[in-house]
């Protein structure tokens, strides 16, 4: 197989940072406002045994590590009302009286609040359009051919949001950025 091939295939393809698209099945409108974003990792806690002059390692549990994914704002979609409202939909009520003390979010809310993330990776191939569909959605005619990798992240929900920074002293897009808890990831590829 050729490391390089500009005609037929079986050449060398590799995964580019800029070819993805992340989707929240719960947060609709967000997928073209979204800026970068993490993909999963993970890290295996070592438990030791000592004897004697030797320490032995073994492995321990599995943690899932947060995916911080940097959203531009905009007026439509307006993302961040809709982080606000994920957290009011999270079971998030303002303390202004004692009866608002009483509430608070649970995991169920919060992760029916996002319903799964998805984090996708694409090939660098030409969109086929299916009959019917309009070339401006681009989102909904990438099919499964064009998907090289898929991260869903299950249980998802969201432990941090920054609202952006803002500043007389540049012209940059106001950006916000949500880290994502999760309990764990599938992936697939073709």
């Amino acid at each position: 197989m050729p490391f390089f091939s500009d005609s037929g295939p079986g050449g060398f393809q590799p995964k580019r940072a800029f070819r993805f698209l992340v989707n929240f099945t719960e947060l609709s409108n967000m997928t073209f406002m979204v800026k970068t974003s993490d993909k999963p990792a993970y890290t295996i806690k070592a438990g030791e045994h000592q004897i004697l002059n030797h320490t032995f390692k073994f492995p321990g549990k599995v943690t899932w590590d947060d995916v911080s994914i940097e959203f531009v704002d905009a007026v439509d979609p307006n993302v961040g009302s809709k982080f606000y409202n994920a957290l009011l939909n999270a079971g998030y009520v303002n303390p202004v009286d004692s009866t608002s003390l009483l509430t608070g979010i649970t995991k169920v809310q919060a992760t029916s609040t996002l319903g799964e993330v998805r984090i996708k990776q694409l090939d660098g191939g030409g969109v086929l359009l299916p009959a019917g569909i309009d070339p401006g959605d681009v989102i909904a005619a990438v099919d499964d051919t064009r998907i090289v990798e898929e991260w869903t992240l299950k249980n998802a929900w969201l432990n941090n949001v920054s609202f952006g920074k803002l500043s007389y002293a540049t012209e940059d897009l106001v950006s916000i950025t949500a880290k994502v808890t999760y309990d764990y990831a599938t992936y697939s590829s073709t």
